[in-house]
């Protein structure tokens, strides 16, 4: 029989997990699971539970938002461990790039199921710091953005005040002169506003940045802004939501395996609305040599058949 770990975090949306979790658990006994909850106490502490118990479960099952799947996944990198997301956090960008929801009677469901898909995972290094992503990092107004949320307009949530914090902070952003290489290709200088690197399609809580990007490639899609004056940054704001940002000047989507990059100032670095590093000067994002095999709905293994 399948023996799942939950790894819970009851902090998640605002602290609205824990009061939902004694429900979600009453579902997970009636229909009959082999599972052991594990509750997290602190940051990091997902990514220390799913490293030192992972190997003991078939499935180690991120429970939360999109940094609890980032926790876990880190901790269950390199291990013969399925991994699973019963997604309730405000955004679940992660989630919603593999298809789930946030309807935890159907993501069981697929837990049940257990149908799986190899998908990619990346590092991100800046300076000295290391951390595995599974869905979109990034550098530039984004992270300062993220770096932001974590002391501002705190009576705001989700995407309303990933936006108003994107707005203020666009007006406050310098742009940051840039060396850059992407695979193997020559060396250039940019201006930067922005890059944003990965595997999944959006981040922030809903903004499409990368659209049609899914997880089972085995490259990254690449979204530079670079030297766009402010008026018309606030344009591209309008319509990064809907993705519909793809094309217009000053925005180059690529796709690549490596981005290396150094910085004239530093920025900070967000990693799946982590910040693996507030003030870095050189940063890079690849593809790990190992991907991740997760549970994954029907949907998502027919858009990978379709590609194929």
């Amino acid at each position: 029989m399948t023996s799942y770990l939950f790894i819970v975090n009851p902090n998640a949306r605002n602290g609205e997990i824990g009061k939902m979790w004694p429900k979600i658990e009453e579902e997970i006994k009636k229909r009959g699971f082999n599972y052991t909850v594990e509750m997290t106490k602190e940051p990091k502490h997902a990514i220390e539970i799913a490293k030192t118990r992972g190997e003991n479960f078939d499935v180690v099952v991120a429970t939360g938002g999109d940094g609890t799947v980032n926790e876990v996944a880190n901790g269950l990198y390199g291990l013969d461990t399925t991994f699973g997301i019963l997604p309730l956090g405000n955004g679940n960008d992660y989630a919603i790039g593999i298809k789930l929801d946030d309807n935890y009677q159907r993501s069981l469901d697929i837990l049940e199921q257990g149908l799986t898909c190899d998908l990619t995972v990346g590092i991100a290094k800046a300076d000295e710091d290391e951390r595995y992503f599974v869905n979109i990092v990034d550098t530039g107004v984004g992270a300062t953005v993220s770096v932001a949320s974590f002391t501002e307009a705190k009576w705001l949530r989700g995407f309303v005040k990933y936006y108003y914090l994107a707005l203020k902070k666009l007006f406050q952003y310098r742009l940051v002169n840039t060396v850059m290489k992407i695979d193997d290709q020559e060396e250039f200088e940019t201006k930067l506003l922005m890059i944003a690197v990965g595997a999944g399609s959006r981040f922030g809580g809903g903004f499409h940045i990368l659209p049609e990007n899914y997880h089972f490639r085995k490259d990254f899609g690449i979204l530079l802004a670079e030297d766009i004056r402010k008026l018309r940054q606030v344009y591209l704001l309008q319509i990064l939501k809907p993705g519909k940002h793809l094309g217009k000047k000053g925005v180059t989507h690529i796709r690549g395996k490596k981005v290396s990059l150094t910085l004239e100032r530093p920025l900070p670095v967000e990693v799946e609305g982590e910040i693996v590093n507030y003030a870095a000067t050189k940063v890079s994002f690849e593809v790990a040599p190992k991907t991740m095999k997760t549970i994954v709905p029907q949907e998502l293994l027919d858009l990978q058949k379709a590609e194929s």
